[in-house]
């Protein structure tokens, strides 16, 4: 595989670097500052990997949600039954990957989000503030119009989000 071209290499730069001052500035508004790491680890498929499949839409919003609510659930868990709390998170780690693969949004970063739910202790709040406004309103946003400005994203400017995938 060769390196991709000075032009696109500065569009990556330029891309993580706005998507995470922008997640970084919205996730000061909650008490989540660990999804930071997460989000990371997202540009880096989604700008250093735009056509690859972990880095469409499909993959990257429903790998991020789906993650999310099995961390969440297994967060429940933990604070109805007890038991060792690693071996919850390590549970939720599992499930939330094969839940990623029967829905076909595999999203390596997402892997992350169980571990900041139980970290952070997050409830479901964490769904709607931080999770989809950084997802959804800074990180798709700017990757959508990066990976769109020398050529469409994927197959074209919505591949494998709607339809087949």
């Amino acid at each position: 595989m060769k390196p991709p071209p000075p032009r696109r290499i500065l569009v990556q730069i330029a891309a993580t670097t706005a998507a995470l001052l922008l997640a970084n500035a919205a996730l000061s508004f909650t008490e989540h500052p660990w999804l930071l790491p997460s989000l990371g680890g997202s540009c880096v498929i989604l700008f250093g990997m735009p056509r690859g499949i972990m880095a469409q839409p499909r993959s990257f919003l429903g790998g991020h949600l789906v993650a999310t609510v099995v961390g969440l659930v297994f967060r429940m868990g933990f604070d109805s039954l007890g038991g060792p709390m690693g071996l919850w998170l390590a549970l939720a780690v599992g499930v939330a990957l094969a839940a990623m693969a029967v829905t076909r949004t595999i999203h390596s970063p997402a892997g992350a989000n169980p571990v900041v739910v139980f970290v952070e202790d997050a409830g479901w709040g964490f769904v709607a503030t931080p999770l989809l406004p950084g997802l959804a309103t800074l990180l798709f946003l700017v990757a959508y119009a990066a990976n769109n400005l020398p050529r469409p994203w994927g197959a074209g400017p919505w591949p494998r989000f709607f339809g087949r995938g």
